[in-house]
Formats: structure tokens, sequence, C-alpha cells
């Protein structure tokens, strides 16, 4: 048996003849310099601007030309841009992939744990967007927040009234409707004519007005109103903060082509606001990502592999984009609901042997890679409908049978 070296004594043959690594954290910044024929220094910084500033001058007295951190939290952000735009190769790597030998971690030990592995060309980059994308995934994030706001904040409204057995949500189909906002408003203010309430339903409600009277007997107290009023005006705030949102993502999306987007949106289950999340996350090119599972992967949409002694373990999906991922995953929700669709005839033929959580990942996961070839340029959608994914897959069936190759 030929023993295992230990990490001091294991020896590789360096690709780069100098090389800095840095631990970050919220307070401190912990550096470690490599020049070859030199011993290895670790100093310590801190976080303010004229720190990171001075780990660029130190770096360029020194003549370091490659730079690696781990992308922890934003935190690396700031000294990332101020590296970058001093010339320096940054290499920014998910922490996940560097991790050191357990129980043997400490923050000087990591950072000439990430030197050496730049050193010796064991890291990948991970995928940083521009300045520009940042921005555009900004405001993409902060509207789906505010949307998720307003959903909590309706909920906070069913929740007032059931307590004073209301029961105007058994009724309504939404809370989002103009109906059921009119008479939360109105009893907000005070109204406590159940006929005047009634008088508010619009549209198909107004079938129901017998069943609005039962469910709105119930008594509301000034308290109640207090607290349904702040209610409305937490919804009416960010409403007003999603309109501002949207106007500065469509200044966004102006600079993108627009034959683009336009393809983009004849996917189905793809409309203006997945849409735009997708570019804000990806952006208008794919050139980070060499292939669509790829892409997959970075997402969290990619199934992860875990096989020893020959066989093959159940392991997931893999962590990823968690914006993209759920943007991705609303959008297939989307397609299979779409009638006489491609996607909703695979979603049925899925579920017969797998669940159907995991029936909408693996959609998710082909519209993405169909995502993929359209910004790329390599690719226009069609939508072939549910009857040819039902021939195409009994012709696969009958060709089994008889033992043919299958074609692609």
């Amino acid at each position: 048996m030929v023993p295992i070296q230990s990490d001091s004594t294991m020896q590789f043959q360096p690709q780069l003849k100098s090389a800095c690594g840095i631990d970050v954290h919220k307070e401190k910044l912990l550096v470690c310099f490599y020049v070859s024929g030199q011993e290895q220094q670790v100093k310590e910084y801190g976080t303010y601007t004229c720190d990171l500033e001075k780990i660029r001058d130190d770096l360029l007295e020194r003549e370091i030309e490659d730079v690696i951190m781990e992308s922890t939290g934003i935190y690396w952000i700031a000294l990332c841009t101020i590296l970058m735009s001093a010339g320096l190769r940054v290499t920014v790597v998910n922490p996940r992939f560097v991790k050191n030998m357990p129980k043997e971690k400490t923050d000087k030990k990591d950072a000439r744990w990430l030197c050496k592995l730049l050193v010796n060309g064991l890291v990948r980059n991970s995928f940083i967007a521009s300045e520009e994308q940042r921005s555009f995934r900004d405001l993409c994030r902060m509207r789906t927040k505010y949307s998720n706001h307003i959903t909590q904040t309706r909920n906070r409204i069913v929740k007032n009234l059931e307590r004073r057995n209301i029961k105007l949500r058994s009724v309504v189909s939404n809370m989002d409707t103009k109906s059921a906002h009119d008479i939360v408003s109105a009893l907000a203010q005070g109204e406590t004519d159940i006929e005047k309430l009634v008088s508010l339903c619009r549209g198909k409600l107004k079938k129901k007005k017998e069943e609005m009277r039962k469910a709105l007997q119930g008594v509301i107290t000034p308290h109640d109103r207090m607290m349904l009023q702040g209610l409305l005006d937490d919804i009416a705030h960010y409403q007003k903060q999603i309109e501002r949102l949207e106007a500065e993502i469509h200044r966004h999306t102006d600079k993108i082509n627009q034959n683009l987007i336009e393809n983009l949106r004849q996917v189905k289950g793809v409309g203006e606001q997945s849409t735009q999340i997708i570019l804000a996350e990806i952006g208008d090119n794919v050139k980070p990502f060499a292939t669509a599972e790829k892409l997959a992967a970075w997402v969290g949409l990619a199934p992860g592999n875990k096989e020893s002694a020959g066989k093959k373990f159940y392991s997931g999906t893999r962590d990823g984009n968690v914006h993209l991922r759920t943007a991705m995953v609303q959008v297939a929700w989307a397609a299979v609901r779409t009638k006489n669709s491609y996607w909703r005839a695979l979603y049925y033929h899925l579920i017969k042997r797998m669940p159907k959580h995991k029936a909408i990942v693996a959609i998710a996961r082909k519209l993405l890679r169909l995502i993929y070839k359209i910004i790329k340029g390599t690719k226009t959608y069609i939508e072939y409908g549910a009857d040819y994914f039902i021939k195409r897959l009994q012709e696969r069936f009958s060709q089994k049978r008889t033992g043919s190759v299958v074609p692609a």
C-alpha cells in the first residue's frame, strides 16, 4: 500500500510564478502573497476602501498579476472591482469547490490554500456579470421581493378578516381582484352596510351575491379597521415601488436586441417578466457557458452525480442560481398548463414514472436548454403541439419493438 502524503509534503509543479490568495471576511481580509523563490507572506488588512486600495498597491509593487478570492456573500465585489480596474487577473471561486482539509481550517491557512490552488491551476473561475448586468439583476430581484411582500400582506388581510369570521376569501377567487380590494377598503373605512358592500361585487362575483352576504356577516372593531388600512397602505406602497422598478427595467431591456426578446417570448410559458429575469441573470449572450448543460448546472436544474464501486446513487439537483431556477420552474408550470402544447403532453408522460416535482424540474431544464440555443442564435422556437409529441412517442415504441434504430 502506498502511503498518502500529507498536505505539507505533497509537491506540485507550479504553473504560475506569482499569485495572491485572499480570504474574504466582513471585517478583515487575509492576503497571501506568493512569488517564486521567496517565502510566502500572509498579511491582514481591513475592509475600508483605503485598505482595499492598499492591497492593490501591494500587489502592483510585488508585480503579482493573478489573484484568487472566494465569492463570500457580497464582500468580494468591492475588492474585485478595485483589483480588476487596475488590470489584475482576478479569479472568483465558489467556496464549496475550494474547501481546505477538515479540522485544519484557519483564516491564514485558507489564504495559503487558495493561493496554492491558483498557482497549480486547480480552480475554475465563476461567472462574473458586468456592472450593467448586476444593476439589471438587482432591479428584477427587488421587484420579485416586493411582489412577495404584496402576497404576504394580502395573506395578513385574510387572517384579520377570518379572525372576525368574515369569510371573504371563501367567496372570491383571489384577493388580488378589484372586487376584493374594494370590499376590504370599504371595511377599513368603516362601512358596515352589507348591501353596500355586496354592491361592490364585479364580473362573475355578482352571481355569488347571496353567498357574499353570508360571508360578510361579522363584527369589525376600530382596531381591525386600523390594521386593515395599514395593510392596504403597505400594498399601495409596494405597488408604487414596483412601478418605479419596472420603469428602470424597461430602460435596460431597451438596450437589448428586440428580436432576441421576441424570440424568447415565443416560448410557451415565457412572459414579459420571466423574459426580463432570464436576460438579467444570464445576459444577452451565453459565452460564459460552453454548453447548455453547463448553464443548467449553474442554474441548479441539472442532476448531480454520485457513483461508487460502479453503483450510481440518487443525488438530486445541485444548488445554483436560485432566482433563475425559481423563474424557470414557474415558466415550466405555465407551459404545462397551456392546452394542447408539447410541454403539457411531455409532463403527463413524465408523471407516469416520476413525482410531479421531478417532472416539472425536468421540463424546466429542457426549456432552459432551449433558451440557451435561442440566446446563442442557433435555434428559433416552434410549437409542435401535443399531437406531435404523441406521434413521436408512438414511433419510438414501435421501433423499439421491432429492434430498429430510433432516429434522433
